[in-house]
């Protein structure tokens, strides 16, 4: 460790988020993006330290961008954004040129829950170090594959409590709902992926508004902003060509139990949804609908929230469900006509325990699993559509191969 690297690790958090800032350059801009939102609409967003919003060239012709916030002393910065026409073929901010939807993307890369752990009960993961928490190496290994699209299943904050006092891995490490925090657990490492592609974002159980809730709607909500946090947001499409992205914001739905009240918002959401899924949809959400883990020999099946919302059934025009929230990778078919269950989480989180009771078998939300594969490496999930099948490798920290798939429908197959 060098002396200049010793010194940052020991400095107060305002400084913190004042060297980030500094590190926009002389054009004052933090990060900038490029994401999908509700009815069809591409928004680009850009983080500036200036006091007013940039200029966006579209096309060749600059268009001033709007405030969608305004300083204050969590987020002290201007968050700019802009919806972009339809036509748009060029788009860039400050030189920097921002990588666009193509009309049918064919290459894509799921990841999910990618930041450090630090919750008190928790053993503190060492942010610090890259092998403990890889996320910057598998957002710039993802960026290395040139996706057309990139989809986070959520959970992007986890930096919740201090570091404990004298652990140096993760001396140092900002924490709270705060623009250094996101800053250091999101932007920074993401930057490259965030440059090579477009986002779809789905809020995770972190992101809700008693954790890092604000942080949330001020940066990555898609939505036109509301007054306060808001425990639900309303479900939309993405359409992506060959199959349409149903966005369903679960962060609030509990795992162990089935409120009545979420169990009337979720069953709303799910049918509107259902309704405009067309022919081959894919239902993105944070909360897997029928996930299987295992702690210490035991295992444990979620979201009962979901479960009782969907009773079990979703429409026939929805062939997978893709998720995260649980830390490995996952995919569960099931006998019978449910739709498999696909779970990308293994993206910079501490990993969980592998599931070691075999699937076949296996019974959840009135459904028997057929068969399971299941990883707890550090990783992402590259989609390449090949003809009509979705072929899909389970990817290392470097790129390697961990496990090789196919989608082909309502059908997800691995070959171990």
């Amino acid at each position: 460790m060098n002396r200049k690297t010793t010194i940052l690790l020991f400095l107060p958090l305002f400084l913190i988020g004042l060297i980030t800032c500094d590190n926009a350059g002389n054009n004052g801009i933090i990060s900038s993006w490029v994401q999908a939102g509700p009815n069809g609409t591409t928004i680009v967003r850009v983080i500036t330290l200036k006091n007013n919003c940039p200029e966006i060239a579209l096309n060749g012709s600059p268009v001033q961008m709007g405030v969608r916030h305004s300083p204050d002393n969590d987020f002290p910065v201007l968050v700019c954004e802009i919806n972009i026409p339809s036509e748009t073929i060029s788009a860039s901010v400050a030189g920097r040129f921002l990588r666009l939807p193509i009309e049918n993307p064919k290459r894509l890369i799921i990841l999910g829950d990618t930041g450090c752990r630090l919750e008190t009960g928790d053993v503190p993961q060492s942010c610090n170090d890259p092998e403990a928490w890889p996320f910057k190496q598998i957002a710039d290994t993802a960026s290395s594959f040139n996706p057309d699209l990139v989809i986070h299943v959520g959970d992007y904050l986890y930096r919740e409590d201090a570091c404990p006092q004298g652990d140096t891995g993760c001396e140092g490490s900002p924490f709270g709902d705060n623009l250094a925090t996101w800053d250091a657990d999101f932007f920074t490492p993401a930057d490259n992926l965030l440059r090579k592609a477009p986002w779809v974002f789905s809020r995770g159980n972190h992101e809700e508004c008693g954790r890092a809730g604000k942080g949330w709607f001020v940066l990555l909500d898609p939505n036109t902003p509301f007054e306060k946090c808001e425990e639900f947001t309303p479900p939309y499409v993405v359409d992506i060509g060959f199959v349409n992205l149903l966005m369903l914001d679960s962060s609030a739905a509990k795992d162990n139990s089935a409120p009545d009240d979420q169990v009337e918002v979720y069953k709303s959401q799910i049918a509107t949804l259902e309704n405009a899924s067309g022919n081959n949809a894919w239902m993105v959400t944070h909360h897997p609908f029928w996930g299987i883990g295992e702690s210490s020999g035991e295992l444990f099946m979620i979201n009962d929230t979901l479960e009782a919302s969907s009773e079990n059934v979703l429409a026939n025009g929805i062939n997978l469900v893709v998720s995260g929230h649980i830390h490995f990778f996952e995919v569960l078919n099931f006998v019978g006509a449910r739709q498999p269950q696909l779970i990308v989480g293994m993206s910079g989180t501490e990993v969980d325990s592998l599931v070691t009771t075999p699937f076949p078998g296996l019974e959840i939300g009135g459904a028997t699993v057929n068969e399971g594969f299941n990883l707890n490496e550090f990783g992402f999930a590259l989609l390449e559509l090949v003809g009509e099948v979705w072929e899909m490798s389970i990817r290392d920290v470097k790129g390697e191969v961990l496990l090789e798939c196919e989608i082909d429908g309502d059908m997800a197959t691995c070959f171990p």
